[in-house]
């Protein structure tokens, strides 16, 4: 696009708003602009997935030549935009940019694209604001965030906003983080921050957009989504989440670009709002074609047509992949690196419905570092490798746990532990069974299977055919009935001890311990230390009903 647009430096006001200058005949009655949007691209930069070593759906160099095109083609502005969480999510990303503290590669490739502004996602901070800062410095675009200010003085510590002016028409774009962020987050990860509503806020920003700054269309980046059906009103459990519901609803948005949700939501109309998504790690780039018309009130959208666009069967941009392929091969070989060996294979096939090595792994890991008398781990998702017996790489632990976690210790309560495990046995809704008596539980699908825990060093029953809040039956603490006001230790991930997931009790529970290191070096130095290591499974908490009758069958003839 550098032959139609002229950039000029990007300039802060008041730590507040970006200006950016497109180029379009002054003359014109009507203009048409194309916005393109990306959302949680998690370090997807190459179409390639490090953990499985093997092909992936869905990345930015894909994204590069699908831009370039359009670009190509068009005869009115583009502008490129993400709602955020950008740098989590692959090893190419987080060993460049935290283990080796180079620079980004996504950032990298988002400035050879040229995208024109981001929104800080919840996952930008998972790695402390230093980490965060350096990577907003690499970038050529604002990192916005309207409603992250400081805790002490209620000033925005990121850009609120930027005005990008394209001949008479003034774009304003506005960008928003959820506010859950500390209910996730690692309290020095966030020191000295809090986040506002996001409506709160957007409300005060369209306000100035419009006002102040005589914007024309506005544009809301969100790193938010809709947990239910877009229409249907929030849906979260917390009041800090789903927000795209109630920004659309609010007067003077013309556009909404969400996140955050991980969803394929096409273009369309919300009360008067376009809103859309597209899916995670660079799989669709969303693409709304606007045509605006000049009146006594200014510019105004006429008409407007929109997609999701898929990269899958998009070429890769070759220089995206020349330029990355001696990172790419560091990473390969950091990740194909020996860790110790397993003594049997563990097959993560159906963890979901019992006790299995490879998560009894992760509870045992957790138990020795922190000393903790009982353990709380997610299940596993179906992207977990199974590991066959022989060499183990850190391929592989990375693949089982791929979150950069901690660990803390907290002291909990039988009773609390117990209303933890409801939390996660919601999942489990029900059993349908035919009539040869085969059974199978029914999963809740509101309900992702991170959000989906275990506990070590109790045992318990979980009965998916009792209500919801009452399915945990039969919890015991070393062979007695788990007291309801017995104190207890328990280890989880710093995730979950900040409340994510919605768990109960966990973000008020007193704090014993926090863990320097992260669970996959954790997980590395445990097999390393044991090897060769013996996968085993204690099958401490099982499904399945109370069997109270008998069924005779006729016998085969």
């Amino acid at each position: 696009m550098a032959d139609r647009r002229t950039r000029t430096p990007a300039t802060i006001v008041g730590c507040a708003a970006a200006i950016l200058i497109l180029s379009f005949p002054a003359d014109a009655q009507v203009q048409r602009l194309t916005l393109l949007h990306t959302s949680d691209l998690h370090g997807s930069v190459l179409p390639w997935d490090d953990l499985r070593d093997r092909p992936a759906d869905g990345s930015l160099a894909q994204v590069a030549t699908l831009v370039g095109a359009i670009r190509a083609e068009s005869t009115s502005p583009v502008l490129v935009l993400d709602s955020g969480d950008t740098i989590q999510g692959t090893p190419l990303e987080q060993f460049s940019l935290v283990r080796w503290a180079d620079p980004s590669p996504t950032i990298s490739v988002m400035n050879r694209i040229g995208y024109d502004a981001m929104a800080v996602g919840n996952h930008e901070f998972n790695f402390g604001l230093e980490t965060l800062r350096r990577a907003e410095s690499q970038a050529d675009f604002p990192f916005l965030s309207a409603n992250t200010v400081d805790a002490a003085t209620g000033e925005p510590v990121f850009p609120e906003r930027m005005v990008i002016e394209a001949g008479e028409v003034r774009v304003g774009v506005v960008g928003l983080t959820t506010p859950a962020v500390p209910g996730w987050e690692r309290p020095e990860h966030i020191r000295g921050l809090a986040f506002r509503p996001m409506d709160e806020v957007a409300r005060e920003q369209v306000e100035r957009l419009r006002s102040e700054e005589g914007c024309d269309l506005v544009v809301v980046l969100a790193h938010t989504g809709f947990e239910g059906e877009p229409g249907e009103g929030p849906k979260a459990m917390a009041a800090d989440e789903d927000w795209a519901e109630r920004l659309a609803r609010l007067p003077g948005i013309d556009v909404l670009l969400t996140g955050h949700t991980h969803r394929d939501i096409p273009p369309y109309e919300l009360d008067g709002a376009i809103v859309s998504q597209p899916r995670a790690r660079a799989r669709l780039v969303t693409r709304i074609d606007l045509e605006l018309e000049r009146g006594e009130a200014g510019w105004r959208i006429s008409s407007w047509s929109g997609r999701n666009l898929e990269t899958a069967g998009v070429e890769p941009d070759p220089t995206v992949v020349a330029d990355l392929a001696d990172l790419h091969r560091r990473v390969k070989a950091t990740l194909d690196g020996p860790v110790g060996d397993a003594a049997e294979p563990v097959s993560v096939a159906g963890c979901r419905l019992r006790d299995c090595a490879a998560v009894d792994l992760i509870h045992e890991v957790q138990l020795e570092a922190s000393g903790a008398e009982l353990s709380l781990a997610s299940l596993l998702t179906d992207r977990t490798p199974d590991l066959e017996a022989g060499p183990v790489t850190w391929r592989w632990v990375h693949g089982l746990y791929v979150y950069p976690n901690t660990l803390v210790k907290l002291r909990v309560t039988g009773a609390e532990i117990v209303d933890v495990l409801e939390h996660a046995a919601r999942y489990y809704d029900g059993l349908e069974c035919d009539p040869s008596g085969a059974c199978a539980v029914v999963a809740d699908p509101d309900i992702p299977i991170y959000n989906v825990d275990s506990v070590a060093g109790l045992s318990y029953r979980i009965d998916p055919t009792r209500p919801e809040g009452a399915r945990v039956v039969e919890p015991r603490y070393r062979g007695r009935t788990l007291e309801p006001d017995r104190e207890l230790t328990l280890v989880c991930n710093n995730f979950r001890a900040a409340g994510g997931g919605g768990f109960p009790h966990l973000a008020e529970a007193e704090r014993l311990w926090q863990s320097p290191a992260e669970v996959a070096d954790l997980i590395g130095d445990f097999i390393a230390r044991r090897s060769p290591w013996r996968p085993a499974v204690d099958g401490n908490w099982w499904l399945g009903p109370v069997v109270t009758d008998e069924r005779t069958v006729p016998a085969s003839p």
